[in-house]
């Protein structure tokens, strides 16, 4: 099945959150930047969630969570895309970051490349999300858009 990508909508967050914690993934900084997020549905049911943290002329994929239920039926491909259309299209980013302790070749299929951390740019270094919210073995991957 072909899925569709959209923007999330405010009545969506607690659905996005109940993802982030089924995947053990942090929810800091979810709700400030929910109007960076997408969402797909499986009829009225949520069953995915991305986003995209927004540092300077950066973002950070983040929060890509997906439904057990629903995982291995395009819904990550879906959203991952929908989230580099999003950076480089609407929001004008120069390239989009993520970090990852799992899916390192997950993310090397959509043009995403290892990256050493200390060449990350400043606003990327300063995020919550590469100071506390992932560990320092987290690997560090860059997209330029």
């Amino acid at each position: 099945m072909a899925y569709r990508c959209e923007p999330a909508k405010p009545h969506d967050l607690g659905r996005a959150l109940e993802l982030l914690r089924q995947e053990k993934l942090p929810e800091d900084g979810v709700i400030e930047q929910f109007g960076h997020f997408l969402v797909v549905r499986e009829d009225t049911q949520l069953i995915g969630v991305c986003g995209i943290e927004i540092q300077g002329k950066y973002g950070i994929l983040r929060s890509v969570a997906v439904d057990p239920g629903f995982r291995e039926t395009g819904v990550g491909d879906c959203l991952v895309r929908g989230a580099v259309e999003l950076a480089s299209g609407k929001l004008g980013l120069t390239a989009l970051y993520l970090l990852t302790t799992t899916a390192q070749r997950y993310f090397e299929r959509y043009g995403f490349h290892t990256s050493p951390r200390e060449e990350a740019p400043a606003e990327i270094r300063e995020s919550w999300e590469f100071r506390v919210g992932c560990p320092e073995t987290a690997v560090l991957m860059r997209r330029t858009l």
